[in-house]
Protein backbone atom coordinates (compact mmCIF):
# COMPACT_ATOMS: atom_id res chain seq x y z
CA UNK A 1 0.00 0.00 0.00
CA UNK A 2 1.84 3.52 -1.07
CA UNK A 3 -0.59 6.35 0.13
CA UNK A 4 0.69 10.13 -1.68
CA UNK A 5 -2.10 12.33 0.22
CA UNK A 6 -1.52 14.51 3.05
CA UNK A 7 -3.11 12.47 5.74
CA UNK A 8 -5.58 13.87 8.22
CA UNK A 9 -4.90 14.04 12.03
CA UNK A 10 -6.82 12.52 14.83
CA UNK A 11 -8.12 8.94 13.59
CA UNK A 12 -5.54 6.09 14.00
CA UNK A 13 -4.64 4.52 10.65
CA UNK A 14 -4.47 0.83 10.90
CA UNK A 15 -2.00 -1.05 8.11
CA UNK A 16 -1.14 -4.92 8.43
CA UNK A 17 2.36 -6.18 7.65
CA UNK A 18 2.28 -8.53 4.48
CA UNK A 19 4.93 -10.58 3.16
CA UNK A 20 6.87 -8.09 0.88
CA UNK A 21 7.51 -6.00 3.73
CA UNK A 22 8.68 -8.42 6.52
CA UNK A 23 12.07 -7.64 7.75
CA UNK A 24 12.27 -4.01 7.10
CA UNK A 25 12.55 -1.18 9.77
CA UNK A 26 9.30 0.07 11.31
CA UNK A 27 10.25 3.92 10.31
CA UNK A 28 11.40 2.80 6.67
CA UNK A 29 8.15 1.22 6.03
CA UNK A 30 5.94 3.89 7.44
CA UNK A 31 8.20 6.23 5.29
CA UNK A 32 8.04 3.80 1.96
CA UNK A 33 4.15 3.53 2.82
CA UNK A 34 2.98 7.43 3.19
CA UNK A 35 5.51 8.65 0.59
CA UNK A 36 4.88 12.56 1.51
CA UNK A 37 6.57 12.15 4.86
CA UNK A 38 10.24 11.22 5.77
CA UNK A 39 11.84 8.95 7.44
CA UNK A 40 13.05 11.40 10.14
CA UNK A 41 9.27 12.11 10.80
CA UNK A 42 7.81 9.10 11.42
CA UNK A 43 11.16 8.47 13.87
CA UNK A 44 9.78 12.03 15.84
CA UNK A 45 6.25 10.19 15.51
CA UNK A 46 7.49 6.71 16.80
CA UNK A 47 9.24 8.18 19.94
CA UNK A 48 6.54 10.19 21.04
CA UNK A 49 4.34 6.76 20.93
CA UNK A 50 1.73 7.77 18.38
CA UNK A 51 2.71 4.46 16.78
CA UNK A 52 1.67 0.89 17.69
CA UNK A 53 2.54 -2.11 16.90
CA UNK A 54 0.32 -4.86 17.91
CA UNK A 55 -0.82 -2.34 19.97
CA UNK A 56 2.43 -1.67 21.74
CA UNK A 57 4.59 1.24 21.82
CA UNK A 58 7.60 -0.02 19.50
CA UNK A 59 10.77 1.93 18.35
CA UNK A 60 12.09 3.31 15.58
CA UNK A 61 13.90 -0.02 14.61
CA UNK A 62 11.73 -2.54 15.48
CA UNK A 63 11.83 -5.40 12.54
CA UNK A 64 8.52 -6.00 10.74
CA UNK A 65 6.51 -9.26 11.36
CA UNK A 66 4.21 -11.07 8.81
CA UNK A 67 0.79 -9.88 10.10
CA UNK A 68 1.45 -7.21 12.54
CA UNK A 69 -0.88 -4.60 12.92
CA UNK A 70 0.55 -1.11 12.82
CA UNK A 71 -1.50 1.90 14.11
CA UNK A 72 -0.22 5.38 13.14
CA UNK A 73 -2.21 8.69 14.51
CA UNK A 74 -0.94 11.68 12.78
CA UNK A 75 -0.63 14.78 14.99
CA UNK A 76 -2.41 18.00 14.89
CA UNK A 77 -1.20 20.74 12.38
CA UNK A 78 1.41 22.61 13.86
CA UNK A 79 0.48 26.44 14.83
CA UNK A 80 3.35 29.33 13.39
CA UNK A 81 4.65 30.53 16.37
CA UNK A 82 7.30 32.87 14.79
CA UNK A 83 7.18 36.30 13.67
CA UNK A 84 10.04 38.56 11.74
CA UNK A 85 12.11 38.76 14.53
CA UNK A 86 12.77 34.96 14.30
CA UNK A 87 14.22 35.60 10.65
CA UNK A 88 16.21 38.21 11.45
CA UNK A 89 17.51 36.40 14.59
CA UNK A 90 18.50 33.23 12.90
CA UNK A 91 17.91 33.58 9.14
CA UNK A 92 18.83 36.89 7.33
CA UNK A 93 16.62 36.88 4.19
CA UNK A 94 18.10 39.77 2.05
CA UNK A 95 16.43 41.44 -0.60
CA UNK A 96 18.63 42.52 -3.32
CA UNK A 97 15.51 44.12 -5.61
CA UNK A 98 12.21 44.87 -5.55
CA UNK A 99 9.94 45.19 -8.69
CA UNK A 100 6.45 45.97 -8.86
CA UNK A 101 5.97 42.12 -10.32
CA UNK A 102 8.47 40.12 -8.46
CA UNK A 103 11.12 39.97 -5.49
CA UNK A 104 14.50 38.87 -5.79
CA UNK A 105 16.01 37.69 -2.31
CA UNK A 106 19.22 35.87 -1.36
CA UNK A 107 17.89 32.81 0.95
CA UNK A 108 20.26 32.09 3.69
CA UNK A 109 21.46 28.26 3.92
CA UNK A 110 19.45 26.56 6.97
CA UNK A 111 16.26 27.95 5.20
CA UNK A 112 13.63 25.81 3.86
CA UNK A 113 11.83 27.12 0.18
CA UNK A 114 8.66 25.45 1.76
CA UNK A 115 7.39 23.29 4.41
CA UNK A 116 7.68 19.50 3.37
CA UNK A 117 4.56 18.28 4.85
CA UNK A 118 1.72 20.15 6.68
CA UNK A 119 3.15 18.44 9.48
CA UNK A 120 6.09 19.97 9.82
CA UNK A 121 6.99 22.94 12.31
CA UNK A 122 10.12 24.51 10.95
CA UNK A 123 9.85 27.94 9.91
CA UNK A 124 10.12 28.74 5.84
CA UNK A 125 11.10 31.04 3.40
CA UNK A 126 7.30 31.13 2.39
CA UNK A 127 6.53 31.76 5.93
CA UNK A 128 8.94 35.19 5.80
CA UNK A 129 6.97 35.77 2.70
CA UNK A 130 3.74 35.79 4.19
CA UNK A 131 4.84 37.92 7.05
CA UNK A 132 6.11 40.67 4.83
CA UNK A 133 4.02 40.55 1.90
CA UNK A 134 0.33 39.45 2.49
CA UNK A 135 -0.62 39.65 -0.38
CA UNK A 136 1.64 36.30 -1.56
CA UNK A 137 -1.05 34.46 -0.02
CA UNK A 138 -3.23 34.93 -3.07
CA UNK A 139 -0.03 34.10 -5.45
CA UNK A 140 0.95 30.79 -7.14
CA UNK A 141 0.09 27.31 -5.49
CA UNK A 142 -1.89 27.24 -2.22
CA UNK A 143 0.47 25.47 0.08
CA UNK A 144 3.86 27.34 -1.83
CA UNK A 145 2.62 31.16 -2.89
CA UNK A 146 4.76 32.54 -4.61
CA UNK A 147 7.39 29.97 -5.26
CA UNK A 148 8.18 29.33 -8.98
CA UNK A 149 11.77 27.65 -8.36
CA UNK A 150 13.32 26.29 -5.49
CA UNK A 151 17.16 26.11 -3.68
CA UNK A 152 17.71 23.16 -1.27
CA UNK A 153 17.47 24.10 2.43
CA UNK A 154 21.38 24.29 2.85
CA UNK A 155 22.13 26.20 -0.58
CA UNK A 156 22.35 29.75 -0.37
CA UNK A 157 21.46 32.36 -3.21
CA UNK A 158 19.03 33.78 -5.46
CA UNK A 159 14.83 33.34 -5.80
CA UNK A 160 12.81 35.12 -7.95
CA UNK A 161 9.52 35.37 -6.45
CA UNK A 162 6.88 36.68 -8.35
CA UNK A 163 3.98 38.70 -6.48
CA UNK A 164 1.15 38.45 -8.59
CA UNK A 165 -0.43 35.68 -10.51
CA UNK A 166 0.21 37.19 -14.03
CA UNK A 167 3.89 37.01 -13.06
CA UNK A 168 3.75 33.98 -11.47
CA UNK A 169 2.26 32.70 -14.95
CA UNK A 170 4.44 34.77 -16.91
CA UNK A 171 8.21 33.06 -15.03
CA UNK A 172 6.79 29.99 -15.05
CA UNK A 173 6.94 30.22 -19.48
CA UNK A 174 10.04 31.13 -18.66
CA UNK A 175 11.61 28.56 -16.45
CA UNK A 176 9.41 25.78 -18.23
CA UNK A 177 11.12 27.37 -21.68
CA UNK A 178 14.35 27.35 -20.30
CA UNK A 179 14.68 31.09 -20.52
CA UNK A 180 15.78 31.84 -17.28
CA UNK A 181 19.61 31.62 -17.44
CA UNK A 182 21.25 30.89 -13.53
CA UNK A 183 25.16 30.91 -12.16
CA UNK A 184 26.10 29.02 -9.57
CA UNK A 185 29.51 28.86 -7.48
CA UNK A 186 30.41 25.82 -5.93
CA UNK A 187 33.21 23.87 -4.31
CA UNK A 188 33.87 20.48 -4.94
CA UNK A 189 36.36 17.95 -3.65
CA UNK A 190 39.52 17.03 -5.40
CA UNK A 191 40.83 18.50 -8.68
CA UNK A 192 37.87 18.20 -11.82
CA UNK A 193 39.38 19.37 -15.27
CA UNK A 194 39.57 23.15 -15.99
CA UNK A 195 36.46 23.73 -17.84
CA UNK A 196 33.79 20.53 -18.51
CA UNK A 197 30.14 19.33 -19.61
CA UNK A 198 28.32 16.53 -17.11
CA UNK A 199 25.50 14.98 -18.94
CA UNK A 200 23.64 12.15 -17.15
CA UNK A 201 20.21 12.05 -17.00
CA UNK A 202 18.46 12.10 -13.27
CA UNK A 203 16.13 10.25 -11.52
CA UNK A 204 14.88 9.20 -8.14
CA UNK A 205 16.94 6.95 -6.72
CA UNK A 206 15.38 3.40 -6.69
CA UNK A 207 16.65 2.51 -3.20
CA UNK A 208 16.32 5.81 -1.24
CA UNK A 209 13.36 7.79 -2.57
CA UNK A 210 14.54 11.11 -0.66
CA UNK A 211 17.34 11.11 -3.31
CA UNK A 212 18.31 11.31 -6.82
CA UNK A 213 20.78 9.41 -8.86
CA UNK A 214 22.36 9.47 -12.21
CA UNK A 215 21.52 7.18 -14.98
CA UNK A 216 23.41 6.04 -18.11
CA UNK A 217 21.16 7.62 -21.53
CA UNK A 218 18.21 4.93 -21.85
CA UNK A 219 15.81 7.21 -22.68
CA UNK A 220 13.46 6.95 -18.99
CA UNK A 221 15.05 9.12 -17.12
CA UNK A 222 14.79 12.94 -17.38
CA UNK A 223 17.96 14.54 -19.49
CA UNK A 224 19.81 17.23 -17.11
CA UNK A 225 23.06 19.14 -18.92
CA UNK A 226 25.61 20.83 -16.35
CA UNK A 227 28.60 23.14 -17.69
CA UNK A 228 31.09 24.56 -15.61
CA UNK A 229 34.73 26.03 -15.72
CA UNK A 230 37.47 26.24 -12.53
CA UNK A 231 37.51 29.55 -10.86
CA UNK A 232 40.62 28.02 -8.27
CA UNK A 233 42.27 25.41 -7.29
CA UNK A 234 43.06 24.61 -3.95
CA UNK A 235 45.00 22.16 -1.92
CA UNK A 236 41.61 19.44 -1.49
CA UNK A 237 39.30 20.85 -2.92
CA UNK A 238 37.89 23.64 -6.24
CA UNK A 239 35.54 26.81 -6.68
CA UNK A 240 33.99 25.87 -10.12
CA UNK A 241 31.33 28.62 -11.77
CA UNK A 242 28.41 25.87 -12.74
CA UNK A 243 25.53 26.55 -15.61
CA UNK A 244 22.58 24.27 -15.73
CA UNK A 245 20.96 24.17 -18.72
CA UNK A 246 18.39 22.06 -17.14
CA UNK A 247 16.98 22.02 -13.65
CA UNK A 248 16.97 19.20 -12.55
CA UNK A 249 16.16 18.12 -8.57
CA UNK A 250 19.53 18.36 -6.82
CA UNK A 251 21.09 18.29 -10.28
CA UNK A 252 24.31 20.25 -9.47
CA UNK A 253 24.96 17.84 -6.48
CA UNK A 254 24.12 14.22 -8.07
CA UNK A 255 26.13 15.59 -11.35
CA UNK A 256 29.68 16.56 -9.58
CA UNK A 257 28.98 13.28 -7.43
CA UNK A 258 28.82 11.21 -10.69
CA UNK A 259 32.49 12.35 -11.61
CA UNK A 260 33.87 12.28 -9.02
CA UNK A 261 34.05 15.44 -7.08
CA UNK A 262 30.99 15.72 -5.07
CA UNK A 263 30.35 19.36 -3.50
CA UNK A 264 32.13 19.95 -0.20
CA UNK A 265 30.24 19.29 2.86
CA UNK A 266 27.30 17.50 1.12
CA UNK A 267 26.67 14.71 3.37
CA UNK A 268 24.07 12.92 0.88
CA UNK A 269 26.34 12.90 -2.29
CA UNK A 270 29.43 13.06 -0.90
CA UNK A 271 30.71 13.45 2.87
CA UNK A 272 30.63 15.35 5.81
CA UNK A 273 33.44 18.15 5.96
CA UNK A 274 35.46 19.55 8.40
CA UNK A 275 35.80 22.51 6.93
CA UNK A 276 31.76 22.78 6.44
CA UNK A 277 28.76 22.08 7.71
CA UNK A 278 26.82 22.20 5.01
CA UNK A 279 27.39 21.52 1.09
CA UNK A 280 29.15 24.46 -0.02
CA UNK A 281 26.69 25.34 -3.21
CA UNK A 282 25.51 29.30 -4.02
CA UNK A 283 22.96 30.66 -6.49
CA UNK A 284 25.26 33.30 -7.11
CA UNK A 285 24.14 34.92 -10.46
CA UNK A 286 20.02 35.18 -12.35
CA UNK A 287 18.85 36.88 -15.27
CA UNK A 288 15.65 36.43 -17.80
CA UNK A 289 14.36 39.11 -19.62
CA UNK A 290 10.53 39.75 -18.42
CA UNK A 291 8.12 41.75 -20.20
CA UNK A 292 11.35 43.14 -22.88
CA UNK A 293 13.15 44.18 -20.06
CA UNK A 294 16.58 42.17 -19.66
CA UNK A 295 17.28 41.90 -15.60
CA UNK A 296 20.30 40.46 -13.98
CA UNK A 297 21.03 39.85 -10.64
CA UNK A 298 23.91 39.00 -8.34
CA UNK A 299 24.86 38.37 -5.09
CA UNK A 300 27.81 37.58 -2.73
CA UNK A 301 28.64 33.85 -1.29
CA UNK A 302 27.72 33.51 2.42
CA UNK A 303 30.61 33.76 4.73
CA UNK A 304 31.35 29.93 5.51
CA UNK A 305 32.17 29.55 2.00
CA UNK A 306 33.83 33.01 1.45
CA UNK A 307 36.41 31.57 4.02
CA UNK A 308 37.10 28.84 2.00
CA UNK A 309 37.35 31.02 -1.10
CA UNK A 310 40.33 33.45 0.86
CA UNK A 311 42.75 30.83 1.52
CA UNK A 312 45.95 30.36 -0.59
CA UNK A 313 45.14 28.77 -4.10
CA UNK A 314 47.15 26.12 -5.88
CA UNK A 315 48.23 25.84 -9.37
CA UNK A 316 47.41 22.66 -11.16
Amino acid sequence: MVINEQVASGNPIAIDVLADDVGCRLDVFLARTFVRYSRSFFKKLIDSGSVLVNQQIAKSGYILRLHDCIMVTFPSLPQATFTLDTFEKDFHVEVVARDQDFLIVNKPAGLMVHKPNDFSSDVTLVDWLLASYAELKHVGIADRPGIIHRLDKDTSGLLVIPLNNESFGLFGSLFRSRKVNKLYWALVDGHPDKCGVIDFPIGRDPHHKHRMTHFPKNGVSRDALTSYRVLAYYPKYTLVEVRIVTGRTHQIRVHFAAIGHPVLGDAVYGSQSPAINRQALHAKKISFIYKTQRHEFECAVAADMQALIDVPTIET
